[in-house]
């Protein structure tokens, strides 16, 4: 089994489609994007990714993404979303 980490920058994906479509376009750019990089047969995208590429709406999402990628046996590639090790404090200030 192997398994990666992956930072994946859409700015050009996303820029070249109109703005009503971007986030779908930045959806349909990670699978490529990962299919091409771990030379896989099938991708599968955890919800949490796709949560995170909509989280700001269809018109404003994120430029990079940070996931992490297993493969197995059959080719098959698992695409989770990896959390951030920062978190905002809960009394609102930086």
């Amino acid at each position: 089994m192997e398994q990666r980490i992956i930072t994946i920058n859409m700015r050009k994906a996303i820029e070249a489609v109109p703005r009503y479509k971007r986030a779908a376009a930045a959806s349909k750019f990670v699978s490529a994007f990962v299919k091409r990089h771990m030379k896989a047969g099938v991708v599968r995208m955890d919800i949490g990714v796709n949560n995170e590429i909509f989280k700001n709406g269809m018109k404003n999402p994120p430029v990079r993404i940070r996931v992490s990628c297993s493969k197995d046996d059959n080719k098959k590639v698992t695409v989770s979303l990896i959390k951030s090790s920062v978190e905002p404090k809960k009394d609102g200030t930086k």
